[in-house]
């Protein structure tokens, strides 16, 4: 049984390398509040689809915690489970740590206003910006990945040992599509939480924040993780070869009745709202994000060695210790254009804008170089498992520290 997949991290680094890039591009967009966003552009309408890319992480986390739940049964499954547990506390801890703290701004473009997190504004505003509900209650990708973890932890303590055995492949392909089927329900339930915020009903507001909420709710990110976990599944029981028959098909359904779901429905995702414009979004994502996961791994896992190169390498240590790059990256990106700013005049257009953000990431992946040489130590990830480790034993953190010796 394979033990770690590298195309993964690979893929995970890719997609955090373009977080950074596109936050470093658009928050730093001298036009940005010039946006029209009935005729928003080209440039500016592929970065919006690809900052909607949060389910390409809840598809590799739901595979990653599966696949080691499964490789968890000589340690013991009751342990496995209290880990990640854990593990979803504690990154539920950090996404809040984050993104009140150190995250990227909310644009309000009917305002021109930019909601900033307490670092961010002190930065770039010289004062601390009280925070708004709408931060408060922000379903970020850190939250919606944890929220993932500890209802997988759930689901796996809910299913016996024999159905996951014998049927697990089978029940989680019906069950993910059938939770995105429900997932539909999003629809009418986000009026009903919008009205609740407006009207200042906590307890409906608090109900369905995590289930509803503007953007990475359960309903459907769930799903994506429910479809990481199939593909999990596949990858434990079969050759490559077969998991590709059978997940290639699977992602391509979804894929092309996502994309026939977004021709037929009305154009109204430039309008920001929850429709089915955006639910077909939703599952033409999960087919790609599927696609891509095989993609990455029958490329780095079960291709030639050869092509683990240089640029897959530099990718895959964003893919090791990236969410440090993740919940620091607007901090250092506010840094570096206020000195820029003030010493230069620097208010870049798109280019200059994307430039700065490439910049940015390549930065990040230069520190990374370095870090690795020291095992990555004090990254979070350093420290969130290694503080894990010390109730259950974490294969993280033993890589994290092998990094050095590679």
């Amino acid at each position: 049984m394979k033990k770690h997949f590298y195309g993964l991290d690979v893929l995970r680094g890719l997609g955090i390398f373009g977080v950074i890039v596109l936050h470093g591009a658009f928050y730093h967009y001298r036009g940005v509040y010039e946006i029209d966003m009935t005729d928003p552009g080209l440039v500016v309408t592929i970065i919006g689809l690809l900052l909607m890319f949060a389910g390409l992480f809840a598809v590799i986390s739901g595979f990653v915690h599966t696949y080691r739940y499964i490789q968890s049964q000589k340690e013991g499954r009751k342990g496995r489970l209290a880990h990640m547990l854990r593990n979803g506390l504690l990154l539920l801890a950090i996404a809040y740590f984050y993104f009140l703290f150190t995250g990227p701004g909310i644009v309000d473009f009917e305002t021109n206003t930019m909601d900033e997190s307490l670092l961010v504004s002190f930065i770039n505003q010289g004062r601390f910006q009280p925070l708004s509900q709408e931060r408060v209650f922000y379903v970020d990708s850190l939250v919606m990945l944890s929220v993932n973890v500890l209802l997988l932890a759930g689901l796996f303590k809910l299913i016996s040992v024999k159905i996951l055995h014998k049927h697990a492949p089978k029940f989680f392909l019906i069950g993910a599509t059938l939770f995105m089927a429900l997932s539909y329900l999003r629809l009418p339930l986000y009026e009903v939480y919008m009205d609740a915020v407006a009207e200042g009903r906590m307890g409906v507001t608090l109900l369905l924040n995590w289930f509803v909420a503007k953007n990475n709710p359960i309903l459907p990110f769930f799903a994506f993780a429910l479809f990481g976990a199939w593909l999990a599944l596949l990858c434990e029981r079969h050759d490559f070869k077969t998991v590709l028959k059978r997940g290639l098909p699977v992602s391509a359904v979804y894929f092309v009745v996502g994309i026939a779901g977004y021709v037929l429905a009305p154009e109204t995702m430039l309008e920001r709202s929850i429709d089915p414009t955006w639910y077909f979004i939703m599952v033409a994502q999960i087919g790609l994000f599927m696609a891509l996961a095989l993609w990455a791994i029958s490329l780095f896992d079960f291709g030639k060695k050869t092509r683990r190169g240089r640029v897959s390498r530099f990718l895959s240590r964003f893919g090791m210790a990236g969410l440090t790059a993740f919940v620091f990256e607007s901090v250092v990106a506010a840094i570096i254009y206020f000195v820029l700013n003030r010493l230069f005049g620097f208010a870049p257009g798109m280019g200059g804008a994307l430039l700065f953000g490439f910049v940015l990431a390549l930065l990040w992946g230069l520190l990374f170089i370095f870090w690795e040489k020291k095992g990555y130590v004090y990254t979070i990830e350093w420290l969130r498992f290694g503080f894990l480790s010390r109730f259950h034993k974490s294969a993280k953190y033993e890589r994290l520290q092998e990094a050095k010796h590679d």
